[in-house]
């Protein structure tokens, strides 16, 4: 594995405490990692295809409040 780079951001999700962080790749000519992880677990996803998911929630949001007239 990487080596943190830095905390990109901290939330809480069902009282449980996370950090999103990004690592340097686990090798020479792979891509940066993310990391979404707390105490009990981590999720790993490189920083290319965290961004596409990322964009996609928030196109989704942005398509549900059309639907639902909110601003």
């Amino acid at each position: 594995m990487g080596e943190k780079i830095k905390t990109l951001s901290k939330g809480q999700l069902l009282n449980i405490d996370f950090e999103v962080e990004l690592n340097h790749p686990p090798r020479e000519g792979l891509d940066q990692q993310i990391h979404i992880q707390s105490d009990k677990f981590r999720f790993e996803i490189d920083k290319k295809d965290y961004i596409k998911y990322a964009l996609s929630v928030l196109v989704s949001e942005k398509n549900l409040r059309n639907l639902k007239g909110i601003k």
